[in-house]
């Protein structure tokens, strides 16, 4: 018949050629949005375990516990002031004077090698002996 008209090969190529364009796209979007919320999944865990070791801390006696005696360091393990609570994790702690009689200045760092890139969370707080 003399009406009809299809597509040409041309036509049926450039919309191939957009719609695998878009579907690329999209694939990258979904590699960044994975990459992120693993991101935030370890975060959330970092700062979960900075809080339960302030919580642990503060339950603790000042002048007999050796985990709240002043000291420690952040940036390597030392004794009495670091745990692992996970593989890839470490929990480290530095205890000052707080401002106060009874309060100590408690600054936390947790070291994350299971996020994607490394990452430190640090959280400081002051904590009083009840």
């Amino acid at each position: 018949m003399q009406g009809e008209r299809g597509f040409t090969l041309v036509e049926v190529l450039i919309c191939t050629l957009i719609l695998t364009t878009g579907m690329l796209a999209i694939a990258g979007l979904l590699g960044v949005s994975t990459q992120m919320q693993i991101g935030a999944r370890e975060a959330a865990r970092s700062m979960r375990l900075a809080q339960e070791k302030v919580d642990q801390l503060m339950k603790m006696d000042f002048d007999t516990a050796d985990e709240i005696a002043v000291g420690g360091s952040l940036t390597e393990n030392s004794a009495d002031h670091f745990e692992q609570p996970l593989g890839g994790i470490t929990v480290r702690w530095a205890v000052g004077d707080g401002p106060v009689e009874d309060t100590r200045v408690v600054t936390i760092r947790v070291v994350n090698l299971r996020a994607m890139q490394y990452r430190e969370t640090d959280m400081t707080t002051i904590i009083r002996e009840w």
